[in-house]
């Protein structure tokens, strides 16, 4: 028998395509010859008699940054009779990520479900195809130029059966030695025909006469649908800590997710998007507010637990302690972070006293136990001895310093002196679960899709860096580079990855954090996307972001110095260039003071900076002893920075990275014309040209892993300095980008329209990282005014946000063809100028450009006053409704 595989895929120049195939013995792989422009084709010869069952998948290979790609979904198979065929045409389509249908078949977008029907009889061609979310009472149908296809009559359309969910299949008859045009449409059941068919340019198949007897099996990947047709939803944005009710005690608990979901469900939101909500408990103090430095990727975070839903009997006095707790606390206008923990922890540790001889004996710990136990065991140990040492940093913890598998493992026996404590903090996590499973339950309920937050780092002060250290860098620090929102850069203190030792399990951490993550959620946002192409890395005795590089990247060797024509100095160009003028503007009158106490004179006339100053970490550590002199701190940090380039660790003064903005630098302005041409023009090809490649390899190693650990629906936060590759990987592996109106990812534009956002895409008009739209308008009147001209065709702009204006924002988000619209809670109030926050300023979340931030925004509003906004409420449902969502 002769087997061809056909494939259609446009490749571009260096690109390749395998075809990997696999019998009951044994695996093969074998290349792919170009045929045209669109499609490549093997040829397979098979001896024998009886069946042959075969599974094979494509793939891409990329030879100028070693890209190896297998297509999406899983391999393909057919089962073939040797003895009834002479040749077998196997015909299909890339199958990409990128196609709606394998975001609809995610947990974020509910399907109707099917009985599936049986394997139609074989013919001499089949049709396959892959559709989900196919609307109830409709199924698809084929149509084509040929007879049997009904000569495009759009009342001889050809039914499909579902043979697997979101399989479409049906078997025909059709001649061999001519061309057939056809597409594909949805057929109505009740109506016994074809109701719609799909755009774009037929699909064709060619001759295919290979053999006297032969079969074809059509293989095609995307039903093109109309934008109205294609699903779409709204959403809203809040933490979890910020939602606020009589209930609660003193911030959001999971608990009041299901008045929320209530509330989204009347006005016709379909997502609730929250912020993450793991364990960030480190120094006890309102700095353990962050999300995004957990101590555990895996435990959810105590403060999240509403005491009252705990179902052991407590005494009148327990009662009355918590209803003081939450007179005191729910009155606040913003989180008191350590006054919540701190009740909760009081009031758990009684319960969990008066009843620990029936906790842990319950049927609930023991499952939670039994199915957590791989992270659960550390997390409760790390907790422990967190509260023993009174640090988070282990390194502190003397002979538990280095975490022990198996001395750990001890401390959760009954026998063990610690143990109680163990069992409290297991317990904790079991009632944290029930309680958001619970929620989430609610949630879909009320047909609501719950999106988490993926934060790109870890503390590393945690129980992962703990347990795992071989899996982190310690000696750095992640962040990201300047911006118009930070321009110093941001340093988020978390340790980076060591790809390479996570690559050899084919990523078993992430993978094990997804299958967590999707317990509780349908879709996530992954932060910071771009860390999975490239990580700006600061250096652990660096502080300021401005100080980082881009880890990995392809560094400047020191030939190409020379090969550019540059005088290249190590002392010139590596260490702080520091004169009496610099010094002057860094630090006015005090200047003599500073060189006298911090620097020393070098050569030239040129000033080093002392020991006890040489590092910002020093610096930060000296004036944190000596706050009286506080005021010429930021001079000093900002000599260190004084750089032009970083030498790569280890390179012996071979490798280089250029400091990022070197041109804002005294250092650079002090040279001579042509050599600051030469330099910039070496800055420039290092950020954004010589990379790209490089880190397109990057984010195709690592993200296929983290799409195929779940089902839930990935989105990436793709904000910042985005490498050109970003894009193309992202939309290839089917992970919806976030577009924001203030945050064009191109400079051509000062304003992002949501109406140009991609399908799968998300928009939004703000983050939780950014002012919200009120704060924004009053940043800059001229910005607002260019905005409104541009978006609205209004020159003159009210001072302050109005209601009608807001409202049209959010209806401009609403109209985009973009999946999803969704926005921050702050932001839709803002419609309603009786309702919204009275005090705009308080609505910020975070400041990027402050580190470390108190995370403690709240609503205003209970979630029983804001249920009964009705005429909120009925302006946002009709908003949402009018656009089809």
């Amino acid at each position: 028998m002769q087997i061809v595989f056909r494939l259609n895929y446009h490749t571009t120049l260096g690109q390749s395509l395998w075809l990997k195939y696999s019998t009951a013995e044994e695996v093969h792989e074998m290349p792919l010859a170009w045929l045209n422009d669109r499609q490549w084709q093997a040829e397979l010869a098979v001896c024998g008699s009886g069946k042959l069952w075969l599974s094979y998948h494509y793939q891409l290979r990329q030879s100028s940054n070693g890209v190896v790609l297998d297509e999406w979904g899983p391999p393909r198979v057919c089962e073939l009779d040797l003895d009834a065929y002479q040749a077998v045409i196997l015909l299909a389509d890339w199958r990409s990520a990128s196609t709606p249908d394998y975001a609809y078949e995610t947990k974020a977008i509910s399907t109707t479900r099917r009985e599936l029907s049986e394997l139609p009889a074989a013919e001499n061609h089949s049709f396959q195809l892959r559709m989900a979310a196919v609307p109830p009472g409709q199924v698809p149908c084929l149509l084509g130029s040929v007879r049997e296809l009904g000569e495009w009559d759009w009342q001889a359309a050809v039914p499909l059966l579902e043979v697997s969910p979101d399989l479409w299949l049906v078997n025909l008859t059709l001649p061999v030695a001519t061309e057939i045009d056809y597409k594909y449409g949805l057929f109505d059941l009740e109506k016994n025909g074809m109701v719609s068919l799909e755009l774009g340019e037929n699909r064709r198949i060619s001759s295919r006469l290979y053999a006297a007897n032969q079969w074809v099996q059509v293989q095609d990947e995307c039903y093109r649908r109309e934008l109205s047709a294609l699903y779409q939803a709204a959403g809203v944005a809040i933490p979890v800590f910020s939602l606020r009710s009589d209930q609660s005690l003193g911030c959001g608990e999971f608990a009041d997710l299901k008045p929320l979901a209530d509330w989204a469900h009347r006005v016709g939101l379909k997502l609730i998007q929250i912020l993450p909500i793991n364990d960030t408990t480190s120094a006890h103090d309102w700095t353990d507010s962050y999300p995004y430095s957990a101590i555990s990727v895996f435990a959810l975070h105590p403060i999240y637990l509403r005491l009252s839903d705990i179902t052991y009997l407590m005494p009148s006095a327990f009662t009355a302690e918590l209803q003081a707790a939450r007179d005191l606390l729910n009155p606040l206008e913003q989180v008191d972070h350590v006054a919540v923990m701190a009740v909760k922890t009081k009031l758990t540790r009684q319960i969990f006293a008066a009843h620990q001889t029936e906790i842990v004996v319950s049927r609930s710990y023991q499952d939670f136990l039994t199915a957590n136990t791989d992270w659960l065991i550390p997390y409760a140990a790390f907790c422990v001895k967190r509260d023993h040492f009174g640090t988070a940093d282990f390194s502190q913890w003397q002979e538990w310093a280095c975490f022990d598998p198996q001395r750990v493992a001890e401390l959760a026996q009954p026998s063990h002196r610690d143990w109680q404590d163990m069992a409290y903090h297991i317990w904790l996590q079991c009632e944290l679960d029930t309680q958001l499973a619970d929620a989430v339950s609610h949630l879909h309920d009320k047909g609501l899709v719950l999106k988490g937050d993926l934060p790109i780092g870890i503390d590393r002060q945690s129980a992962d860096a703990w347990a795992a250290p071989h899996l982190f860098r310690m000696d750095a620090q992640a962040g990201a580079p300047p911006d118009a929102f930070a321009v110093k850069g941001q340093n988020w203190g978390f340790p980076t990855y060591h790809w390479e030792i996570m690559r050899q399990d084919d990523y078993a951490w992430w993978r094990a954090r997804f299958a967590q993550l999707s317990r509780y959620f349908d879709a996530y946002r992954i932060d910071h996307i771009l860390g999975f192409f490239r990580i700006w890395q600061v250096p652990y005795e660096q502080v300021e972001g401005i100080m980082g590089y881009f880890d990995p990247a392809l560094p400047i060797l020191i030939d190409e110095f020379r090969e550019r024509g540059i005088e290249f100095s190590h002392s010139r160009f590596c260490r702080p260039y520091l004169h009496a003028e610099t010094l002057q503007k860094y630090f006015g009158t005090k200047a003599d003071y500073v060189i006298r106490h911090f620097l020393r004179e070098g050569e030239n006339g040129i000033y080093e900076l002392q020991e006890k100053v040489m590092t910002q970490r020093r610096i930060v550590d000296y004036f944190n002893q000596h706050p009286d002199e506080h005021s010429i701190r930021q001079g000093l940090l900002d000599c260190v920075s004084e750089v032009l380039f970083f030498e790569v660790p280890g390179s012996h003064g071979g490798k280089f990275h250029p400091r990022m903005s070197l041109q804002a630098t005294y250092s650079f302005q002090a040279l001579d014309v042509d050599t600051r041409k030469r330099v910039e023009d070496l800055h420039n090809d290092y950020f954004y040209q010589r990379q790209e490649n490089f880190w397109q390899g990057e984010g195709y190693a690592k993200l296929p892993a983290m799409r195929r650990a779940s089902k839930m629906l990935l989105c990436g936060e793709d904000l910042g300095m985005v490498p050109q590759c970003v894009p193309g990987v992202m939309r290839e592996l089917g992970i919806l980008s976030l577009e924001i109106q203030r945050m064009p990812k191109t400079h051509v534009i000062e304003f992002y329209h949501p109406q140009n956002a991609p399908y799968l895409s998300v928009v939004s008009p703000s983050t939780h990282d950014m002012a919200t739209l009120r704060g924004w308008w009053r940043e800059d009147p001229q910005v607002t005014a260019r905005f409104t001209q541009q978006m609205f065709s209004i020159a003159s702009p009210e001072p302050e946000l109005s209601g009608e204006m807001a409202e049209r924002i959010i209806d401009q988000h609403l109209q985009s063809p973009a999946m999803w619209a969704i926005f921050p809670l702050q932001d839709l109030l803002a419609m309603d100028e009786t309702l919204r926050h009275p005090d705009l300023e308080a609505e910020r979340i975070n400041v990027p450009a402050v580190m470390p931030y108190y995370w403690r925004y709240r609503m205003h509003l209970e979630l029983d006053d804001l249920a009964s906004a009705e005429d909120f409420n009925d302006r946002l449902a009709r908003l949402v409704r009018l656009a089809n969502r």
